[in-house]
């Protein structure tokens, strides 16, 4: 199956060349939830756009937590990075 079983084989066929490729090269080991891990950012916005709403996937920004314009408090910053400072992003299911 395609992705270890955990997109539908029927989708990932007619998913465009650009995102099946781009899913392949940053495929999440099988003994994680997520379906794709520390995709770049740069170069790839509109394909992991199309991902998002082809898929229905929710995204986990990945990047600087600790970022001199980061307002919130130091406990938060370790949680989740937010876009603006993020340089990757993993691919979850909903």
């Amino acid at each position: 199956m395609a992705l270890q079983g955990k997109v539908d084989t029927f989708k990932y066929w007619f998913l465009p060349r650009k995102a099946r490729k781009l899913l392949d090269q940053y495929q999440a080991p099988r003994t994680e939830s997520a379906i794709a891990k520390q995709i770049p950012i740069k170069g790839n916005e509109d394909t992991i756009e199309q991902l998002v709403r082809l898929l229905k996937l929710k995204r986990r920004f990945r990047g600087t937590r600790s970022h001199v314009r980061d307002a919130r408090p130091s406990y938060r910053r370790n949680q989740d990075c937010v876009k603006e400072f993020a340089d990757r992003v993993s691919l979850y299911s909903r």
